[in-house]
């Protein structure tokens, strides 16, 4: 009697659950690692849309000092010291569609094809200063270099809904990306320098994330 009371009291707990991913809301708030953020849009019980966003911007110095001694008598010893600093930043926007093939209660599975892009720009300036009576170095800096990624990807993933307003995701699939960078300019030469690259990579890609679900 004890074990058919506690079969019961389970089934009651996991009903609403599936009960529940049978009325999906129709739009959430995606959170994902790699880290991004977007919009759950479920166009219909077979198709959903979602649109990513991601950003970052990072920033670093260092700093070097370089001491030559033991030089012949009369010359003071040398010390020059190299300040590096680095910034940068980073957005990217892309969308991908999702197409359900199964659904078992509060599970469902879906083949996900997308695209994104990316833009990023990054400033390296550095500063040598050494001792009285040196030479000038020549400038170094800054140099800014821009950068922009189109990645093709495609995916499998599995979806599970726990409760109404909450889900977690998984995927795993392949990308293609293509990224170059554009003209650069080293400010204090005469000159600008051209460092066109072009490049392609074929890699796995993977993410996870959750879903905060809205609306009706």
């Amino acid at each position: 009697m004890r074990h058919t009371l506690l079969i019961a009291l389970a089934a009651c707990l996991l009903l609403p659950a599936g009960a529940s991913a049978q009325d999906t809301p129709r739009f959430g708030i995606v959170m994902g690692f790699p880290a991004a953020v977007g919009i759950l849009w479920n166009v219909s019980d077979r198709v959903a849309l979602r649109p990513m966003i991601d950003w970052s911007r990072s920033s670093s110095e260092s700093t070097t000092t370089t001491t030559i001694s033991g030089l012949p008598p009369g010359i003071p010893t040398i010390t020059t010291t190299t300040t590096t600093n680095i910034s940068g930043w980073n957005l990217g926007a892309g969308v991908s569609a999702l197409f359900y093939l199964t659904k078992a209660d509060a599970l469902r599975t879906y083949v996900s094809p997308g695209f994104s892009y990316a833009r990023g720009s990054s400033t390296i300036d550095t500063t040598v200063t050494g001792s009285r009576g040196l030479p000038t170095p020549l400038p170094t800096g800054p140099v800014t270099t821009r950068s922009s990624n189109y990645t093709t990807f495609g995916a499998f993933g599995a979806q599970y809904t726990l409760g109404q307003r909450f889900g977690i995701f998984g995927e795993l699939g392949l990308s293609y990306v293509h990224s170059g960078d554009v003209p650069n300019l080293l400010v204090g030469l005469p000159l600008p320098t051209q460092r066109d690259v072009s490049n392609w990579s074929l890699g796995v890609r993977s993410s996870v994330g959750v879903i905060l679900f809205f609306g009706k």
